[in-house]
């Protein structure tokens, strides 16, 4: 679900979402508008407050943001899911920025990982 159909659900407007969470209304408005990927420390309160419901931010995520959500949601850094995986941090952020060419068995691991697979 996403998060602007979980806030409808409940009946909630964005401000009353980012008093519930500590942030801004305006970064509740850019994640619901797909702007934006909250940054990881938001990822877990939003799964904190929405009990895991929200997983989606936007239209057409594609797997790769995903991925990068789910492993967050998890408990994973990005430097413990390199580590984890056994593959340099940079690659596995330049993956979720879809900055380099990553081979297709690293994909494969990062996706189970991240419970896609």
């Amino acid at each position: 679900m996403t998060l602007n159909e979980w806030l409808e659900r409940n009946c909630l407007t964005h401000e009353e979402f980012a008093d519930m969470c500590g942030c801004t209304r305006s970064a509740v408005t850019r994640w619901v508008l797909g702007a934006r990927l909250p940054h990881p420390k938001w990822l877990k309160v939003i799964h904190r407050k929405t009990k895991g419901q929200v997983t989606v931010f936007r239209e057409g995520q594609n797997d790769r943001e995903r991925a990068y959500i789910l492993l967050y949601t998890r408990g994973f850094t990005v430097e413990a899911a390199a580590k984890r995986l056994r593959i340099h941090r940079n690659t596995l952020s330049k993956f979720f920025r879809g900055q380099a060419q990553t081979p297709p068995e690293i994909v494969s691991r990062i996706y189970k990982l991240a419970g896609l697979e």
